[in-house]
């Protein structure tokens, strides 16, 4: 009989299984009325009754025999039935397909398959056979190493002849497992056109991709002339594997035509050079977890007018009498209860801009685009998501909606913190997350801050809240890398990510999942292209976690005092451990047993209120040309409650505000883009 962790660890094991699924066709209907049927197909998999995609193949022009190089990966559950529904289609627009015809089978009856390999009849949407479809499993091995590969051909064989001689070779990559005669291809490379002395691309491929891990695995190349008919020809192949590279990477390969007629002789095809090889180890964010990589996150929320009234039930800030979020809050939430768990201090800048704040210390007549929502500008920080929620909803009434909207003083704010971090050696890496409805009114601005932000340590996330026109957004996402800023530079890496809210607002499990999707990669991309390799982990000792009253410090846990053992919220600073141990022995002393007979905590005392003009003004500023930016409405709302009583609350702990990262950033930033009042 197994215990209860045997039967966790054997759970565990099988969830983390993958399979990868390569797929071919044969004999598909010809669909295409010009030349052959140009297939591609989209795998499915039944979840709850839905068929949810999974993976799409490549397209392959004029081919009824198709090979796809793409695969697709899904997990592997032994004891549960996986339907699978496989679709040819045959392209023709963009936006337009004919379905080719449709096979469905289980993940079981592929991987208990002879040699892995199933394979299926297509039918068509008459009922009629169609074609076959194969697809062969192979288990996914985890590597994350990433192979770099330079080739170029020398003497190959013409296969045109007067106006037209010359050659257009490209190469195809197969894996060869051993005890198996099915070779799958891999990897495809582009042609090179109209020579024999052909140079391609450098190849960037994961060596789970090509050899799945095994460095001693058989790779056959084979060389092809590109015909745009779809009817390739065969010129040749040769074999290697990535151990031998290792060994020597620069190095010749004969190409050879094999002739499946023994009788004969195998002719020569030129010769494949590897001019550069590289095998790159790939780490991964959890990686760099591992070696205390922290996630600070940033919060920016849009207060213009075209939110609506707060007081409307159609505003998209609106919130119920019961508490029911506003959709703002519903994203907040949803995100932030993820990314939090990431950063070791919880304390969270938040900023809202696009509004006249109407608060104690923030209080002025002029549309700010950039100002501390918890109404304290030497520390704009709160303490986690409760603090978040609560900044939120106090400040909700205390705003005059204005506009437009403005994503530049909010950019360069958090380039501005990101750029400290990095020259303070510093393990964060920042996450600004910006919630607004509509587009942005300073785009140029925009992208350039997008672009210059390649080289440090943040990424950005665009939640669009409501139903507007995030055509702009979607430009900032720039998941192709095609954005150009104003003197022509592009963006070396993807570090934007935009969501509409409306897309998944009644599932907050898949907005965060949509929202958070590229978040890894882009950490471990900017890792990659500043050359920093993950910290060794920790060698965290047990001991250090005692209970309060042995030798060791709640600060050097990492947790505040009111979070770990519900006393003392507002505890003195510290300068050092003994003054810490010295506080918590005496105090804890007192009160060993029962929290609820502690005493209640002291508010912390402020400066007298005069001391903070109630009408402060930040000083007039340079004022951008006024044809950069169209004469706007009036944005703001006639009628606003009288601001609440009460002073906003310093930071605790050691948070980005106290290491000098946030303060000053505010007031600069509002200096620097004081954009024409409306």
């Amino acid at each position: 009989m197994m215990h209860n962790s045997q039967i966790e660890q054997s759970q565990f094991s099988e969830a983390i299984q993958k399979l990868e699924l390569f797929i071919s066709c044969r004999q598909l209907d010809d669909l295409d009325t010009v030349t052959v049927s140009d297939p591609y197909v989209i795998m499915y998999q039944k979840n709850n009754n839905y068929w949810t995609k999974i993976g799409q193949t490549e397209l392959i022009w004029n081919n009824l025999n198709p090979n796809f190089a793409t695969s697709i990966q899904l997990e592997y559950h032994f004891e549960v039935q996986q339907h699978l529904k496989m679709e040819v289609h045959h392209y023709i627009s963009p936006t337009q397909s004919k379905i080719i015809g449709i096979a469905e089978t289980t993940v079981a009856e592929i991987a208990g398959s002879k040699d892995q390999i199933f394979m299926g009849d297509l039918v068509n949407i008459s009922g009629k056979k169609s074609g076959k479809i194969i697809v062969k499993a192979d288990q996914v091995k985890s590597c994350n190493d990433e192979l770099i590969i330079t080739l170029s051909g020398q003497s190959i064989p013409e296969t045109r002849f007067w106006f037209w001689h010359g050659t257009c070779p490209f190469l195809r990559f197969y894996r060869l497992r051993k005890d198996d005669n099915n070779p799958v291809l891999v990897y495809e490379t582009e042609f090179a056109k109209d020579t024999t002395q052909p140079l391609w691309k450098q190849i960037n491929c994961k060596a789970q991709k090509l050899c799945n891990g095994d460095y001693q695995m058989p790779i056959k190349v084979e060389l092809w002339d590109y015909r745009s008919s779809g009817k390739h020809i065969y010129l040749g192949e040769t074999t290697f594997c990535v151990e031998e590279l290792k060994e020597h990477s620069l190095q010749s390969k004969i190409l050879k035509k094999e002739f499946r007629n023994k009788m004969k002789k195998n002719e020569s095809a030129g010769i494949l050079q590897f001019n550069k090889f590289q095998l790159k180890t790939r780490f991964t964010f959890l990686d760099y977890c591992a070696g205390g990589q922290q996630l600070n996150l940033i919060v920016a929320i849009d207060f213009t007018a075209s939110n609506g009234n707060p007081n409307d039930p159609k505003s998209l800030h609106f919130m119920t009498q019961n508490g029911a979020p506003s959709q703002y809050l519903q994203a907040i939430i949803s995100v932030v209860e993820i990314l939090i768990n990431y950063d070791h201090d919880k304390k969270v800048p938040i900023y809202g801009f696009g509004c006249k704040p109407r608060m104690n210390l923030i209080n002025t007549n002029q549309t700010l685009h950039l100002f501390p929502l918890n109404d304290n500008p030497d520390d704009p920080e709160v303490y986690g998501l409760d603090g978040i929620v609560q900044c939120y909803r106090s400040s909700l009434h205390r705003l005059a909606f204005d506009g437009p909207t403005y994503l530049h003083p909010i950019l360069k704010n958090a380039m501005d913190m990101a750029q400290t971090c990095k020259n303070q050696g510093s393990e964060n890496y920042l996450i600004l997350m910006i919630l607004t409805d509509g587009q942005t009114n300073d785009m140029q601005a925009s992208i350039d801050d997008i672009i210059a932000s390649s080289h440090l340590p943040l990424s950005v996330i665009i939640i669009g809240i409501g139903d507007a026109n995030f055509k702009n957004m979607s430009i900032l996402d720039n998941d192709d890398k095609s954005m150009v800023d104003s003197k022509g530079n592009k963006a070396i890496r993807d570090l934007v990510q935009f969501v509409p809210f409306n897309e998944f607002k009644n599932d907050p499990a898949l907005l965060s999942k949509e929202v958070l999707a590229e978040l890894p990669d882009q950490l471990v991309e900017y890792m990659e292209l500043m050359n920093i390799p993950p910290k060794p982990p920790h060698n965290i000792q047990v001991n250090q976690y005692q209970m309060p009253g042995n030798n060791i410090s709640q600060q050097n846990i990492g947790i505040p005092p009111n979070q770990q053992y519900n006393v003392y919220p507002q505890n003195p600073q510290f300068q050092n451990d003994q003054d810490s141990q010295k506080y918590l022995s005496q105090n804890y002393q007192q009160y060993p047993q029962q929290p609820n007979q502690y005493p209640p905590p002291q508010q912390q005392q402020f400066p007298p209120q005069q001391l903070f003009p109630p009408q402060q003004e930040y000083p007039p500023q340079q004022v951008y040309p006024p044809q950069q930016y169209p004469p706007q409405q009036n944005y703001q709302y006639q009628q606003l409650q009288q601001p609440q009583t009460g002073m906003a609350t310093k930071s605790l702990g050691q948070g980005l505000a106290q290491q000098g990262f946030l303060k000053g950033f505010v007031q600069q930033a509002n200096q620097q883009f004081n954009y024409p009042s409306q």
